[in-house]
């Protein structure tokens, strides 16, 4: 038998939200009227059902014997991610800014692609905090007309690097996509 203990909130507090710096949103409890502590993960309905992700064992997706033994479990902290969430027009060239979402672990780089050119270093802002959105800028100057494809990528102090699609073709859910994103602009 688990011990269980519950702690309910006055009305005055109630509903209280909670949020858990550097994981998931879907892992984060939503608004609370109560809590309960107990020694064993909780399974409700959503996290049962829904907020679960397949990760290969190790995760490194190595085979055994020949196959690759996944996981089934929680969705709990963020893996980094970078984004381009913009390019504008700034003076004689073009500045391109995006974000990083991460659990907190500090960032090493981020990296900005164009085309098909080699990776160049964007500038972090040095007002982010270990858990805000951490925001980044790369000066793109001798940008020509026409449709360009840009992608940032960020690597974490522990040299985790954001994976492109193709090397996360063998995940299993959505729910933790942190994927390179090119983006297409025209100038």
């Amino acid at each position: 038998m688990t011990r269980r203990e519950t702690l309910r909130l006055g009305t005055a507090a109630a509903p209280l939200g909670v949020i858990m710096p550097g994981w998931y949103g879907v892992a984060n409890v939503k608004w609370l009227s109560e809590i309960h502590v107990q020694e064993n993960r909780f399974l409700g309905n959503y996290q049962a059902r829904w907020y679960r992700t397949v990760r290969a064992v190790g995760g490194s997706g190595e085979l055994t014997d020949g196959e690759t033994q996944f996981v089934e479990t929680e969705v709990t902290r963020m893996n980094v991610k970078s984004v381009i969430a913009r390019v504008r027009k700034s003076g004689d060239s073009h500045q391109i800014l995006g974000f990083v979402l991460n659990d907190g672990t500090p960032l090493r780089s981020v990296e900005v692609k164009i085309d098909e050119g080699p990776w160049q270093k964007a500038a972090l802002d040095s007002a982010n905090t270990q858990f805000s959105w951490k925001l980044f800028t790369y000066k793109w100057d001798g940008a020509t007309p026409g449709e360009h494809t840009i992608v940032s990528r960020a690597t974490d102090a522990k040299g985790v690097v954001q994976p492109t699609s193709a090397e996360l073709s063998r995940k299993k859910t959505f729910l933790e996509d942190n994927s390179q994103f090119p983006r297409k602009v025209r100038i």
